[in-house]
């Protein structure tokens, strides 16, 4: 199932990019994610309203390329397999934020499930991205 949430934001790519490519920031715009921190390329996710811990491996990370990949390897969410992409580019208006991600969990019927909650976790994030950003100018 492949799921795909954008958000053209009014500021320089570079701007955006300095706040979404910050993988230990998340915090700051993904409301529900309360800290994290970093074990060698792994991401340990504390999550908000006591919905345990996740573990997730950045595979790729490219300041230039303004993008990032990460993989889903445990937590509260069933799922046979997810990898999920953030990339920042140019936009006539500003940055535009693609964020999608491309996972399995375990039958159409959760996978349907899962594909509405993420696109909801994505749409809040971008739009709190939004405001962070421009918080920052």
């Amino acid at each position: 199932m492949n799921v795909l949430q954008t958000l053209v934001v009014p500021a320089s790519p570079d701007a955006v990019w300095a706040i979404a490519g910050d993988v230990t920031g998340v915090p700051a715009w993904i409301p529900t994610i309360d800290s994290v921190r970093m074990e060698g390329d792994v991401r340990h996710a504390v999550f908000a309203g006591g919905a345990g811990e996740g573990r997730e491996r950045i595979t790729e990370h490219d300041d230039a390329g303004r993008t990032y990949v990460y993989e889903y390897i445990d937590g509260p969410m069933e799922m046979d397999s997810y990898v999920s992409r953030v990339t920042v580019r140019d936009h006539a208006d500003g940055a535009e934020v693609l964020w999608a991600a491309d996972f399995t969990a375990g039958s159409p019927e959760a996978d349907a499930e899962l594909a509405t909650a993420i696109s909801g976790i994505y749409r809040t994030s971008l739009a709190e991205l939004a405001l962070r950003v421009a918080e920052a100018r």
